[in-house]
């Protein structure tokens, strides 16, 4: 245990960077990402419209002049901006102020004052900005009232006439900003959360690519179930359509079917090496799509013409009867049997077209661990190893509880489901530890649902959708291929016909 955490640590620490998969990432979580966007927006939003404080000016322009009487255009165009600065300081000067303040029964002007010079003109400008359109209209008549005895000390011979008296301003001159600000918090908003989203993505202790898989984990993978589309039309997507995914339907991809004979040719080495019959399928973490892995091996187990037993021992969520077609199927299921309710012959199913053996659930139960460790449970993997070439069991997840576990003491061999980049790699190592320990033999991992880490890595199919999804698994409402929403109830047969072929082959039903 102490050299593999010691090998682990390394690897962790040189974490490689999957641009492709933190794209991916960052899209997945993109509604999350708009919606911090818009929420500080409208905060940035609120905010500065409480913030926001309305300025009003009045404006006043005056005509300079030389009062000597020898004005030109010229002369004139040299005193207006030779006086530009000197009226500012008369009109901000503290003299003045305090006589507007006086006049307008304040203890100061709340209020600021300028004065330019209009383009290459002999025009002043007077402005006059308050927080009200009132003050700023009082401050400009009080200006107009006392300006004239100050400016005659400083302004000597220069006149100013009044070209344009102020009026009442209507319209603030400021403008809030609030949509301006809001738009620059929802870009800073949604970069710093697309940000966090890739930073989290990297930091997160998974297994996130086919290489990674023998690096980070104590085991070998068997095969790589790259991501299969879930909707292959564009309409089955509008409508929502559910359908599983499972190597007998045509419309599933090539290289999808391709890949379960190869994990089929693998796993059947194993077994006669080690002379295995009961292979349990499990999973660390729940939605690692191990109850779609365990249907597709028990299928593709079958086309090589084996019998085949696939048992449902998911007692808390089962999904095989989704996955297979018959939710509104009535049959006696593996909780009856346990529970000495059924008896072997009405609980097996026989799936014609298939051409397989099943022991299905349909309701979860609390006292699933009792029932797995239950007599009933040896007896029918007993007998079922005595009868039948292949007995594939889908169990629950070993985080969930503990009844993966103890059917490791009733299996021969153990596959373990990894999803890419879902279940932390240390949480997989520890429940590989548990498989070692137990009487089963742990045969490898499937890498399942895997997408491209990087720009180099590519595919042969799939991309869009989901599936194998634990306790939400898109299962079709017209079973397999096409027909009813309900599968007939099927023929109840014994192990001794599975192993004889009885219920499957043409010609030879019981």
């Amino acid at each position: 245990m102490e050299e593999r955490n010691s090998v682990y640590v390394n690897n962790t620490a040189a974490e490689e960077l999957h641009p492709v998969l933190l794209m991916r990432e960052v899209l997945k979580k993109l509604w999350a990402i708009v919606m911090v966007a818009i929420i500080a927006a409208s905060l940035t939003y609120v905010g500065a419209s409480l913030m926001y404080t309305p300025q009003y000016q009045t404006k006043t322009t005056f005509v300079v002049s030389v009062r000597d009487g020898s004005s030109t255009v010229y002369s004139n165009l040299n005193a207006a901006k030779s006086m530009a600065n000197a009226f500012s300081e008369v009109l901000n000067s503290d003299v003045l102020k305090k006589r507007i303040a006086a006049e307008l029964s304040q203890e100061r002007v709340n209020g600021s004052i300028s004065a330019e010079v209009v383009g290459e003109t002999n025009l002043l400008e007077m402005r006059v900005t308050a927080d009200s359109p009132r003050q700023a209209y009082l401050i400009t008549r009080a200006i107009m009232r006392n300006y004239e005895e100050l400016a005659s000390v400083v302004l000597n011979n220069i006149a100013l006439d009044v070209l344009q008296s102020p009026t009442v301003p209507t319209q603030p001159v400021n403008s809030a900003g609030a949509t301006h600000y809001a738009k620059l918090a929802a870009v800073g908003a949604a970069l710093a959360a697309a940000l966090f989203v890739a930073v989290r993505a990297y930091l997160r202790d998974t297994v996130k690519s086919v290489g990674e898989v023998e690096t980070k984990l104590d085991t070998k993978m068997l095969a790589a179930v790259y991501h299969e589309k879930k909707y292959k039309y564009f309409g089955d997507k509008l409508g929502r359509k559910k359908k599983s995914i499972l190597i007998t339907d045509p419309t599933t991809g090539f290289a999808f079917a391709e890949t379960f004979k190869k994990l089929r040719t693998r796993i059947e080495y194993l077994m006669r090496k080690n002379n295995c019959k009961v292979i349990m399928l499990t999973s660390v973490m729940e939605n690692e799509g191990k109850s779609t892995v365990a249907a597709n091996i028990a299928l593709s187990m079958n086309r090589k013409k084996k019998s085949v037993l696939l048992i449902d021992a998911d007692m808390k969520k089962p999904s095989l009867h989704k996955i297979l077609g018959y939710q509104d199927s009535e049959f006696a299921s593996l909780t009856d049997y346990l529970n000495g309710t059924a008896n072997l012959g009405q609980t097996l199913l026989a799936d014609k077209k298939r051409q397989i053996g099943l022991v299905l659930n349909k309701h979860g139960v609390d006292n699933s661990t009792e029932l797995v460790r239950s007599e009933g449970m040896k007896k029918l993997l007993s007998q079922a190893k005595r009868n039948v070439d292949v007995v594939i069991i889908d169990t629950p997840p070993m985080d969930a509880c503990s009844d993966a576990e103890c059917l490791t003491e009733l299996a021969d061999a153990v596959v373990l489901v990894v999803r890419q980049d879902t279940t932390p790699a240390r949480m997989i190592n520890d429940a590989i530890d548990a498989i070692n320990a137990s009487d089963a033999m742990l045969f490898g991992c499937v890498f399942n649902n895997v997408h491209a880490a990087d720009f180099n890595e590519s595919y042969s199919y799939g991309s869009g959708g989901k599936y194998g999804y634990y306790g939400k698994y898109g299962y079709s409402k017209y079973g397999y291929g096409h027909g009813k929403t309900s599968r007939p109830a099927e023929e109840k047969l014994t192990l001794e016909d599975l192993k004889d072929g009885k219920g499957f082959l043409e010609g030879n039903e019981k």
